[in-house]
């Protein structure tokens, strides 16, 4: 089954604290990443965890609920975030790392050429 919602896994975001210097997705494991897909306006939550694993909450065009996980590593020193779902035939995206606060909203462009508009909310 494709899901259109797999693009998003390319989008991400990261809060600006002190813990960048030492784990640039500290941020995010007790946040959700909101992305919503700029061509087709699809939008879905990223959920990161400290183990390097992620869950993508989306819906599905039948209208279902959808839960696909994946994990995620750090490129580049830190610059560059890459996202595995672990979806039938997903491609890994990778998508630059940017500090933003919670609530900011920003775009972001992946590897495969999809934009996001994407902001960090507090709490999971």
């Amino acid at each position: 089954m494709r899901f259109s919602m797999l693009a998003l896994a390319g989008a991400f975001v990261l809060a600006g604290t002190a813990a960048y210097a030492a784990d640039p997705m500290a941020d995010t494991y007790s946040n959700t990443v909101v992305t919503k897909n700029a061509k087709t306006g699809a939008s879905g939550m990223l959920l990161f965890n400290a183990d390097g694993t992620y869950m993508t909450k989306a819906t599905a065009a039948d209208g279902k609920p959808v839960a696909i996980p994946g994990k995620w590593t750090t490129k580049d020193s830190g610059g560059t975030l890459c996202l595995q779902s672990a979806a039938p035939q997903a491609p890994e995206t990778c998508s630059p790392l940017s500090i933003h606060p919670i609530g900011e909203h920003w775009t972001v462009t992946n590897s495969a050429g999809d934009s996001f508009d994407v902001v960090l909310t507090a709490g999971r």
